[in-house]
């Protein structure tokens, strides 16, 4: 299992350099980002979104 933070942009590009990872040659099914913010009580609170995007 890998887990990558990427932070510091707005979360449709964030979301798009995700959905262009989760899509490399390589990549097994299942992957997932969870969409956050700084005042989550815990990490890895937050939306789920299935990558890659459609």
């Amino acid at each position: 299992m890998y887990v990558f933070f990427i932070t510091g942009a707005a979360e449709e590009v964030l979301l798009a350099v995700a959905s262009g990872a989760a899509g490399l040659p390589g990549i097994p099914s299942g992957v997932f980002a969870m969409v956050t913010n700084d005042e989550a009580e815990e990490t890895g609170l937050g939306r789920r979104v299935e990558l890659p995007l459609g």
